[in-house]
């Protein structure tokens, strides 16, 4: 007995460990700036170029090489990512500038290109929206205009100029580069006013340096032309997934001979001592709301990968997810009521409700208290006029509650999920006495903590992704997100109803432990809010209100995801059983 106590208690020891790791790294204190790298004369200083944007329109931000501009430099080897990339769109791209240390240049040609027609009007459309982009100097932002554009007096034409010559300022101290700043010059801009014509542009730079000491009348100047932004995020991606591994593998070198007695005791079947769930129609909404979540999401990257999706309006935003949460709920309708008629034909009626209040009434509520809040402390919000709103209602109570009540209708009447785990119908009282690892709360924090630790170095990129900060890859990282997250909840789920075989409320049980992920998500979206804050236009209430509406969506689906999954591992060690 001494010695399982001591395995247990060496469990316990390894599933704490990331958790205390995760919180020192939580509260550590960052520097506000990196420290100055010192050069020598003639060394080679790196120039990144990253998102283009339309000046009074940030969130229509792309990469800066979407734009025919001279093609990318040579990649710098071994450089890591930081924070603020991240959040800074992420399209860090060296360019061809060939900038060193205290070496001017004059007039030098970065490259020649032949502008197509078809790149011509790139340049026209980007010059007409006073598109801006951004480069960096390691820490120090950069920012200047594709060109300028005017209209003529009295003919009323319009003209647009490209920028294609830029004056890059150096201020050095010592060996150290202190401030930098880009002019670009206007005197020499290349007319890109006719259309549908090929347009020859060389693209040239010059390089100045100057001592920041003999030229301090300037430095005011400097600084109000360049930007200091923030430092190398010390977290290293590749170490934190191998740290992860590595804990998976010291946890099953101390479980396995702990659980291999477990496993080779004689075993009553399953069905024999299975109990039912409480409130099934209760988990029958969760179940249909969360397959519900699950499709309307898988919808949503469709129409994300088809451009289909604008993300910068409100009122452009929140129509296709009401129309795409209406269609949807034919099927948590469906699903709930299926489900529950597995137990009893009575209260099918009160399954459709819950099912219909289950998501949109917390959601609202959340909405509701969020909206006093932020007005209570004065904070501005981007309400959505009375007139979107009724609309949103409309279309809601004319669509969604139709098709909810159809599916409800056809799952009632459906008898494909009577083929039920229970053999009994009869709802029993928990079992009491259990050990630690078979009760809810631990249950919910190994099956959140396993996921959550193996996706926890993309959790900067999925929250940059989340809140438009992420420009370069946004895409990849959500869907590589949702797949991931997904596929370790099945695993979970499958591998927990072989490791609790005797886990008779296992019901319950599993949605909670399939979705507890999202609480630790949610949790992070602090310490995300703390170091991103300057970047996202919104209060915390306002923020937390957004993740907490998110991830509770997020919970039900990966709490559904969890439940089936742990219901076929059950029903395939069901049918090894009867076999023996």
């Amino acid at each position: 007995m001494a010695g399982r106590e001591t395995k247990s208690l060496l469990v316990l020891i390894l599933i704490a460990l990331p958790v205390l790791v995760f919180a020192i790294q939580t509260l550590r204190t960052e520097p506000s700036r990196m420290e100055d790298r010192e050069y020598k004369e003639g060394d080679y200083i790196p120039l990144f170029a990253n998102t283009a944007f339309p000046n009074q329109n940030p969130c229509e931000a792309y990469s800066y090489f979407d734009l025919p501009f001279c093609p990318p430099g040579v990649p710098i080897p071994n450089r890591k990512k930081s924070f603020e990339e991240v959040i800074a769109g992420d399209c860090y791209m060296n360019t061809g500038y060939e900038l060193r240390f205290k070496k001017e240049t004059k007039k030098k040609i970065l490259c020649e290109k032949n502008l197509k027609i078809e790149e011509v009007t790139k340049f026209r459309d980007a010059i007409a929206a006073d598109t801006v982009y951004e480069m960096y100097y390691e820490n120090i932002l950069l920012r200047e205009r594709v060109g300028v554009n005017a209209i003529v007096p009295y003919i009323e034409m319009q003209w647009f100029h490209l920028i294609n010559h830029l004056d890059f300022h150096f201020r050095y101290l010592g060996n150290r580069v202190k401030e930098v700043y880009v002019l670009g010059d206007i005197d020499s801009a290349v007319d890109m006013t006719a259309e549908d014509t090929e347009i020859k542009v060389n693209f040239t730079y010059s390089v100045v340096w100057g001592d920041l000491e003999s030229k301090k009348e300037n430095q005011d100047k400097v600084r109000g032309l360049s930007e200091q932004v923030g430092e190398d995020d010390p977290m290293l991606h590749y170490d934190a997934v191998f740290t992860s591994f590595l804990w998976l593998a010291l946890i099953g070198c101390v479980t396995v001979p702990c659980l291999r007695e477990y496993f080779t005791r004689p075993r009553h079947s399953h069905g024999d001592a299975c109990k039912c769930p409480r409130y099934s129609s209760l988990l029958g909404a969760v179940l249909g709301v969360g397959i519900q979540q699950f499709f309307t999401i898988c919808i949503l990257f469709v129409l994300a990968y088809t451009g289909h999706l604008y993300v910068c309006s409100n009122k452009s935003l929140y129509i296709p997810l009401i129309v795409i949460y209406s269609l949807t709920s034919c099927l948590s309708g469906y699903k709930a009521t299926s489900f529950h008629s597995g137990f009893t034909t009575h209260g099918w009626i009160i399954c459709v409700i819950q099912t219909g209040a289950l998501y949109l009434v917390p959601v609202i509520l959340t909405g509701l208290v969020v909206t006093i809040l932020a007005l209570t402390i004065g904070e501005v919000l981007n309400l959505p006029e009375f007139e979107d709103i009724a609309s949103y209602l409309m279309i809601y109570l004319f669509i969604g509650i139709s098709f909810l009540t159809v599916g409800g209708i056809s799952g009632q009447t459906s008898l494909n999920e009577s083929e039920i785990t229970c053999s009994t119908r009869h709802f029993q009282n928990e079992i009491t006495n259990q050990a630690w690892y078979m009760r809810t709360p631990t249950q919910m924090f190994l099956g959140g903590l396993l996921p959550f630790s193996l996706i926890f170095s993309m959790m900067d990129d999925i929250y940059a992704s989340l809140y438009n900060l992420k420009v370069c890859g946004a895409f990849s990282t959500m869907l590589t997100a949702f797949i991931s997250i997904i596929a370790l909840t099945v695993f979970v789920g499958i591998i927990c109803s072989q490791l609790y075989k005797q886990d008779h409320q296992w019901w319950w049980r599993s949605v909670f432990r399939g979705g507890s992920v999202a609480i630790f998500m949610f949790a992070y979206g602090l310490y995300f809010y703390a170091r991103a804050k300057a970047r996202i236009s919104m209060n915390l209430i306002v923020f937390l209100g957004y993740n907490a509406c998110i991830f509770y969506a997020v919970f039900l689906m990966l709490g559904t995801i969890g439940f089936y999954a742990s219901s076929s591992g059950f029903h395939y060690m069901g049918r090894v059983l009867r076999r023996r």
